[in-house]
This record gives structure tokens, C-alpha cells and sequence, in this order.
């Protein structure tokens, strides 16, 4: 073997193991150690990171130098799928909004907005944030935000897209590290904008809806004392590796908890064995996309519903987790309402019940950020989702708004997953990372 195959089996190694749980620097020469935001009539973009090219499939070498260059500390993948399960369970759950039937939620984006403002706090804000985060105290956050991202964004594979920005008021200074390390790690693209103006809000809103595939048409109104607005945007279009035959869609019955109602189901019967796993809270298997994405389906047991797995952090883990050592193979019979469905969630309350309370306060410190005293404001999620026999498409932006306070493989048995009353779903990227994670309750709704 060559040094080149051996340098590609090993990182190889290292992507595999990635996959069991799952942004150039330009800044502006005009910024100094505190950053003034240069007074526009019109929302301007400053300078911005160039994002990393997607390296071409039929170039792995450049893949495989993205991947060495950018390592991904297991200790990070691992608490960031954590973060994924404990703020689904309190975003999802019955006490925060469990009236609506079919709701989703981006665990990715939440983390990247938190990350990029836990930069700018400090004392008892930043510890709260980190405390929700949950990364070792080993790891550097930034740094690995970074190094997921430029994976991500050269992964010639993928069909996820990862965008952030930063929205910084025209009269107020920001210190020049905050700026440094969102251009740099997180490919923040910075503006300078007058809040509580048309122009803002327009401007701020179509970045939105450029960067989710044009999914998500947000109606942004902000006020007059916001200093910064963090937004992240994930998009994610695939196709089933196994198509559905539109000729075996045909109406059904879901039974939704409100009453039955009548829906369009696609079925489809993989003629290879797929992992599967059931036990006394539920049944799951997973349908792959092409380029490596994956999405699962977590059907709850009868008399078990997706409330009972919400409610317990512990118990949606297991319900999603795939392990080669307990799951089962088999041929399984896929029977799946054809969803749409969009979600628009006010996340502090989540975040205060996770344990965030003083960023939300007058006590809040984000000195690191700007010498302007200032709380978090607001912590806004929009979603979409939709899928049929083709494939899928999931969008999501979280804007944050920071304001100044006044195993073995045996013989195969046949199984259906027949998803008729409300089940859970996720989807992952290629490295395993939970990108979404979404409840249908009615898919006629």
C-alpha cells in the first residue's frame, strides 16, 4: 500500500469514528481595537471570510487535505450531539410547545449562534452559556465551530449548508476580537446597519431567504435599540438513494392525537438489509440520501408517545442512537406520509429552563462584545421541512438579538415501519451531527 492509500484509509478511520454521533480571513483594515460601525444610510457589508471551495469529486485529495487540516475533536462531536438531544427535549417537549402537531427544531444553527455569542460575554453570562453548550473545557469552541464548517463546506458530498452573519448597529463599537474571531471561525459576513429602519429589516430578511434556498420567507422587524443581531442559516436539499415510486402513493390513514385523518402515503421495500432497531418505546430505521446524509425515523411503541420521549433527554438519545452492537438487519417495508410543514419557535424559555438566565437580564456581562451594557433580547428559530418520493428539503435560521439594557450483521427478517400516527424524525449530516429534529403529529395539517 502507498502512503497516499495509507494517508486516506487513516483518515478514512477518522471520519467513521466522526460519524458515530454526530467558517479566508479579509477582515476590514478600517477596524480597530474597538470596531465603530461606519455610519450608512443603507445596510452595508463589510469585510468578509471567503468561504472554502467544495473540493471536486473527482479530486479526494483535497478532501482528504480538508479533513487533515481541520480535525474534529471527538470530545466536541460527542458534546455537540448531547447539546442536540438536552435543547430538543426542552424545545420540543410537551411544556414548550407540544399544542402543535408537527414542529422542528435546528439544534446545528442554535449552537452556532450560541457559540459566536458566548465570544463577546463574560462572568457569569459566559459561564451560563457554556454551561449549555456542554463542551469540555478542553476544547476550543471557535475552533472547532471553524473546523466543522470548512469540513462541511468542501465535503464534495454534502448537501448541507452552513451561513452565518452579523448585523452590528452603525453607531455602536464593538470590540475588535469579537469581529476577528466571527469573520474567522465562524464566516460571519458582517453588516453595519441602522436597526428599526425598512432598509434593515428588508436587507437582514433576504439574507435570510437567500442562505435557506429561498424556503423561508421571514418577516424581520427590529427595534431601535438592538446593537447586534447573530443569525445562522442551515440548508439542506437531498435525494433518497432509493427513490419512492409515486405509482405506490396512495391515501391513508394517520392517526393523528387529534383524530384520524386522510393522507398521502409513499411506500417502498429496500431489497437490502437496513438497521433497524425495536424495543418497548419504540421502532427505528433510517432511509440514507445520497452523499452520505442520513434521516431517521423514531416511530413510538403503541401506548408511548413522543411526548414520553422528549420528556426525557436520556430516552430521546437512545431512540435515535444507532449502535452496530444492538441493532438488528432486516428487509424493511417503509411506509411515509409525504410531509410540509414550517415552525417558528421563541427559544428563551428553552434556553431558561436548559439553565441561561442571567444573559437574558439586566445583570448580564458582555463586555467581551462591547463596552455598551446589553442582555440577549431575543432568540428567534424558523424551520421548514418537507419531503416526498424524490427526496427532502430542511431549512432553518436562528437570529439572536443582543440589545442594550436600560455490529454483526445476522439473517434478515421483514419489518415495516409504518409511520400512521405521530412519530419523531432527525436528520444527519455525513459526519453523523443532528441537523434537524422534528416531530409529525398530523401530516395533513
Amino acid at each position: 500500500m502507498d502512503g497516499r492509500a495509507k494517508r486516506g484509509e487513516s483518515l478514512a478511520g477518522k471520519t467513521i469514528a466522526l460519524a458515530a454521533v454526530l467558517v479566508t480571513l479579509l477582515a476590514a483594515g478600517t477596524f480597530v481595537e474597538r470596531m465603530r460601525a461606519t455610519t450608512y444610510d443603507e445596510p452595508v457589508r463589510r469585510g468578509a471570510a471567503a468561504i472554502p471551495q467544495k473540493a471536486s469529486e473527482n479530486n479526494p485529495e483535497a478532501w482528504l487535505d480538508a479533513l487533515e487540516q481541520n480535525p474534529i475533536d471527538q470530545s466536541f462531536v460527542d458534546s455537540l450531539a448531547a447539546f442536540a438531544y438536552r435543547s430538543t427535549a426542552s424545545v420540543l417537549g410537551d411544556g414548550a410547545d407540544g399544542a402543535k402537531a408537527n414542529r422542528m427544531y435546528s439544534p446545528l444553527s442554535l449552537y452556532y449562534a450560541l457559540a459566536l455569542a458566548n465570544e463577546g460575554a463574560a462572568g457569569q453570562t459566559r459561564d451560563e452559556i457554556a454551561s449549555v453548550l456542554g463542551a469540555p473545557s478542553t476544547v476550543d469552541v471557535p475552533q472547532q465551530c471553524g473546523n466543522l464548517f470548512r469540513v462541511l463546506a468542501t465535503d464534495p458530498f454534502s448537501t448541507v449548508d452552513l451561513a452565518n452573519s452579523i448585523w452590528m448597529a452603525k453607531d455602536a463599537s464593538f470590540e475588535q476580537s469579537f469581529i476577528d474571531t466571527a469573520i474567522g471561525q465562524f464566516y460571519a459576513t458582517p453588516f453595519s446597519v441602522e436597526f428599526g429602519t425598512d432598509a434593515a429589516d428588508q436587507a437582514m430578511a433576504a439574507w435570510i431567504s437567500e442562505n435557506t434556498g429561498g424556503t423561508i420567507d421571514p418577516q424581520v422587524k427590529t427595534e431601535s435599540d438592538l446593537l447586534l443581531s447573530i443569525i445562522n442559516a442551515v440548508y439542506f436539499k437531498g435525494g433518497w438513494m432509493d427513490t419512492f415510486d409515486a405509482a405506490n402513493t396512495a391515501p391513508a390513514v394517520f392517526h393523528a392525537a387529534s383524530g384520524d385523518v386522510e393522507t398521502q402515503f409513499m411506500t417502498q421495500r429496500i431489497d437490502s438489509l437496513q438497521g433497524f432497531r425495536q424495543t418497548d418505546d419504540f421502532l427505528r430505521a433510517r432511509l440514507a440520501f445520497t452523499g452520505g446524509t442520513m434521516m431517521t425515523f423514531v416511530l413510538p411503541a403503541e401506548g408511548v408517545s413522543v411526548d414520553d420521549l422528549l420528556a426525557d433527554e436520556q430516552r430521546l438519545a437512545q431512540a435515535f442512537a444507532v449502535d452496530a452492537n444492538e441493532d438488528e438487519y432486516g428487509f424493511i417495508t417503509y411506509v411515509v406520509p409525504k410531509v410540509a410543514f414550517d415552525t417558528e419557535l421563541d427559544l428563551i424559555p428553552a434556553l431558561e429552563r436548559l439553565g441561561m438566565k442571567t444573559p437574558f437580564s439586566d445583570k448580564a456581562d458582555f463586555s467581551n462584545l462591547t463596552a455598551t451594557p446589553a442582555f440577549i433580547s431575543m432568540v428567534k428559530q424558523e424551520s421548514h421541512i418537507s419531503w416526498d418520493e424524490e427526496g427532502a428539503e430542511a431549512s432553518a435560521y436562528t437570529d439572536m438579538g443582543i440589545s442594550a439594557t436600560s455490529a454483526m450483521i445476522p439473517e434478515g427478517e421483514e419489518v415495516e415501519l409504518r409511520l400512521d400516527r405521530p412519530f419523531l424524525f432527525q436528520i444527519t449530516s455525513s459526519q453523523g451531527i443532528p441537523l434537524f429534529m422534528g416531530v409529525c403529529g398530523n401530516p395533513a395539517a
